[in-house]
Order: C-alpha cells, then sequence, then structure tokens
C-alpha cells in the first residue's frame, strides 16, 4: 500500500487527502483541514502565505506520525496569483489576492491600448481583471519595490513547493491561467512581456507529474518525493473525470463553477474571445475549453453576513430555504461585476435581481434559489456555446467537487440542461492531484488509471426534470443576458 498525500488549497479555504493506492483501488482519508483567509492591510488583500505553509508542515507530520512513511506529495492551488523573490531566494513580499484586481482598471487600459485581439492570438485564456498579466503591470504602475527587486515569479503552488525542495519551477497547467503562455509555441509569450516592459523573471516550464526533488522532514529523518502535479486546482479536478472527448461537459464545482470540455489543442476561434472562454491546461498536455461562472462564492458571503444574527445557519439550513420557495422568483446575472467583491452581498444580489429580472426578492430562501437556479441556467447558456464553437452536441455532464454533496444544485443543473448529469468523486480535485503523483512515481498512463477511478468512488446520477418549465425560463434569461450585453456594448 502506497501513501499519497494531496495539498489542495482553495480561495477560502485548504485540506490534505491522504491517498491510499494498492494497485486496485484508491481510498481517500481527511488528515488535516484549514481556512485560508486573506489579510486585510492598508485596502489591499494579501494571502498569508506562510500560515499556509505552516498547514503544509502539520499536514506532513500528522501523515508520517500515523503512517510512518509517504510515497510523495503535491500541491494545488487557484490559478494567476504568486509570490516574488529575490537573487538570493528570499520571498520579498506577501503574494497579493486576485480580488485586489477588481477595483483597478489596468485591463481596460491595456486593451483599449492594444485591443483583445492582439493578446488573444497569443495567449487565449479567459480575459479576467485578476490574471497575472494584469497584476503584474498594475505593480509595474504602482512602481512596487519588489517588482523591481525581484529576480523570479512563482505561482503559489510552485512557491509553496519551493519552500518545500527550493526548487524553481511553474508547471504547465498552472502557467496557463497567467495570459503570458502562448499554447501554440509551449512557452512564455516574449512579446507580450516586451510590449509591456515586464521584467524577465519567469522561471522553467515543466509538465504535470514531474517529480520536482525532496522534502527533509527533520523530525522524522524522512525524505519525502515532491511532485509537480497538475497544480492548477481545476486541472487536478477535471483529470479525476477521466473524460478525454468534446461529448461530455465537465464542471468543477466551488467558490467558482468551471465548466468545460476537454481539447487536443487550444482553440483559436473568434466565439472564445466573444464569449470570454479560456484554453487552460490539463494534466496531458490537452487543453480544457471552459468558461468560468461565479459559484457558491455568492452563498459564502451571504452565509459570513447572516451567521452574525443565525451563527447555526448552515449550507443545509438555506438550501432546504431555497427548496421550500416558489421557483423563478428572479434572476440574476451571477456573473456581474457587482457581484464580485461587494460590501454587502445580501443587497447586491437583491438589487441585480431587480436590474437584470425586473424582479424583486425578499426573502433568504428566495435569494438562495434564485442564486441556484441562475448558475443552472448559465451552465446551459456554457453549455450552448461550447456546441457552437466546436460544432459537436453535448450529450452529458459530469459533476465534481463538493458541491456535488447539494442533491438540489445538481438536479437543477441537470433540469437547465436537460442532460443527464454524473455526480462524482467529491474530493475531485485531490484525487486529480493524487493521479498526477501516481503516473510519475509508478509511470502508470492518464488512461489506465480510469477503471481504478471508477471502482474506488461513488457516483451519483441526476436525469432531467420539468423540462417545459426549465425551457421557458432558459429563454427568459437568455434574452436578458442579450439585453445586458448589448447595454455594455453601448456604454
Amino acid at each position: 500500500m502506497k501513501r499519497y498525500l494531496s495539498i489542495d488549497l482553495g480561495a477560502t479555504s485548504g485540506k490534505s487527502i491522504l491517498v491510499s493506492f494498492d494497485g486496485k483501488k484508491i481510498a481517500l482519508e481527511e488528515i488535516h483541514r484549514f481556512s485560508n483567509m486573506p489579510v486585510e492591510l492598508n485596502g489591499f488583500l494579501y494571502w498569508n502565505v506562510l500560515d499556509l505553509y505552516n498547514n503544509i508542515l502539520d499536514s506532513i507530520e500528522i501523515s508520517l506520525t500515523k503512517y510512518g512513511e509517504l510515497a510523495s506529495l503535491g500541491i494545488d492551488t487557484w490559478g494567476v496569483d504568486f509570490g516574488l523573490l529575490d537573487s538570493k531566494g528570499f520571498l520579498l513580499a506577501n503574494p497579493f489576492h486576485y480580488r485586489n484586481s477588481y477595483k483597478s482598471q489596468t485591463m481596460k487600459k491595456v486593451l483599449n491600448s492594444v485591443g483583445k485581439e492582439w493578446i488573444f492570438q497569443r495567449c487565449p485564456t479567459q480575459f479576467q481583471p485578476f490574471n497575472t498579466l494584469y497584476q503584474l503591470i498594475t505593480l509595474k504602475e504602482m512602481d512596487f519595490a519588489a517588482l523591481k527587486l525581484a529576480h523570479t515569479l512563482l505561482g503559489m503552488p510552485a512557491l509553496l513547493t519551493y519552500f518545500l525542495t527550493g526548487e524553481k519551477f511553474i508547471e504547465f497547467t498552472y502557467a496557463t491561467t497567467t495570459q503570458l503562455y502562448n499554447p501554440y509555441v509551449r512557452d512564455w509569450d516574449k512579446e507580450i512581456m516586451e510590449k509591456f516592459d515586464l521584467p524577465n523573471i519567469f522561471p522553467k516550464l515543466v509538465r504535470s507529474s514531474t517529480e520536482i526533488g525532496q522534502f527533509k522532514a527533520q523530525e522524522k529523518r524522512k525524505e519525502i518525493s515532491v511532485v509537480a502535479v497538475a497544480s492548477h486546482d481545476t486541472a487536478s479536478a477535471f483529470a479525476s473525470t477521466m473524460v478525454r472527448n468534446e461529448e461530455t461537459m465537465i464542471i468543477s464545482s466551488g467558490t467558482w463553477f468551471l465548466e468545460g470540455i476537454i481539447t487536443d489543442k487550444a482553440y483559436k476561434k473568434p466565439e472564445i474571445l466573444k464569449y470570454n472562454f479560456a484554453s487552460e491546461g490539463c494534466i496531458d498536455g490537452k487543453f480544457r475549453l471552459l468558461s468560468n461562472v461565479t459559484g457558491m462564492w455568492l452563498v459564502e458571503q451571504l452565509l459570513k453576513k447572516w451567521r452574525k444574527s443565525t451563527p447555526t445557519l448552515s449550507y443545509r439550513d438555506i438550501t432546504g430555504m431555497a427548496k421550500r420557495t416558489e421557483a423563478f422568483k428572479g434572476f440574476i446575472d451571477v456573473d456581474s461585476k457587482i457581484l464580485q467583491n461587494p460590501t454587502d452581498m445580501e443587497s447586491e444580489i437583491v438589487r441585480e435581481c431587480k436590474n437584470f429580472s425586473g424582479k424583486r426578492i425578499e426573502s433568504r430562501g428566495e435569494i438562495v434559489r434564485t442564486i441556484f437556479e441562475s448558475i443552472a441556467l448559465k451552465t446551459r447558456w456554457v453549455k450552448e456555446k461550447l456546441e457552437e464553437i466546436t460544432g459537436k452536441e453535448i450529450k452529458s455532464i459530469r459533476m465534481i467537487g463538493g458541491v456535488t454533496r447539494n442533491d438540489f444544485i445538481c438536479q437543477l443543473i441537470s433540469n437547465a440542461t436537460c442532460l443527464p448529469l454524473m455526480a462524482g468523486p467529491i474530493e475531485g480535485t485531490a484525487v486529480g492531484n493524487a493521479i498526477s503523483q501516481i503516473m510519475a512515481k509508478e509511470g502508470i498512463e492518464l488512461s489506465d488509471l480510469e477503471e481504478i477511478v471508477k471502482r474506488s468512488f461513488e457516483f451519483k446520477n441526476y436525469v432531467p426534470q420539468d423540462r417545459e418549465k426549465w425551457d421557458k425560463s432558459y429563454e427568459r434569461y437568455k434574452e436578458l443576458l442579450e439585453e445586458r450585453g448589448e447595454k455594455d456594448e453601448q456604454c
């Protein structure tokens, strides 16, 4: 029995899962769970990277105390954010949090300067204000001292791996989130760096499932192999599905809903630019054509507020409220700019519903049901656009991640898309992380792991219901999206 430690850091929490593999089945055991709360200082949000590192060390210590040894470990995180090292390898500043970028007009200024098409032709990822490219340009405009002193930029998973091993690199799947990686030359894009006068601080690129180095656990006198897994959490999550075709839509569910399909190469079609989709890397060098849909971030922020008056309020409680509420009381665009980092999420959702659909929602149940239904309807919109881009019909959905625990949301998505949905595994990202490690250490191909994953986990299936009602609601929702898009273009 070999054991692999999957360290999965999300935008609000982290967890370490011990993955046991006997050659036939994979078994999961949660070792450590911890919060990942940003620190606000002088109006800026920072990641508490040293606290994350301490929690990684705790995870290793707990694992070794319990089992004595580990075959390897790997770290995956969200994309785009990074740390800066000086020429001696010292961390120059705490990494900035990507949500700072919503206060910046950098992306707008950049696109006015060179145009979307120019960047898209080189780096066809989703245009988001928090992409690494715009963060770096912002720091340059701020005359940020750490950037001037920087010798190496490391993405968050690579930074934490560097703390363990001393090795500097960036793994392929993370690189594709930066809008600085050119998939057509399989390297950093020199033209973009030169155009914006960015320092040449980007380290070597490595493939997923590359053994990077060793971590010496002093207390246990053990050396643990450290693997560069599919280090962008969505890439690890997608790997756990074993889907390798364009007829199955994958949804990685959590704070964000990452919704897309697997493609052999990065698409370069104008529709991708039109709909602001991304082509990001997969564990085996393929790409995922996807859209970032705002997910449980909205509910997380509501719970944060509501628990001040109702401390015991849970996800189950508010899901129950939503179930008991009348359907289709209103709609929101879950990706509306006003919902990305508001001071009061509840009031902004009520305002968004009124502005977007002309409907007023008031109760907690109405607000939460509106969020759930709107996520489901936005998912159908994404599905239709994927079909338009590829010219292929999507016939089913695979959903992974924490939200698969919520039967209600899974059923709503099946209803909205009119497609059968298979949910699981819940810990998809940890499974994909471990798959990367097993491939690196055992020399096993991805295709050889498909049956192992199938026999290792339980999956739940959903079939669409109430098609006529959902079709009618979707037509109205799509009209509202198009109307808003036209207004945005006029502005």
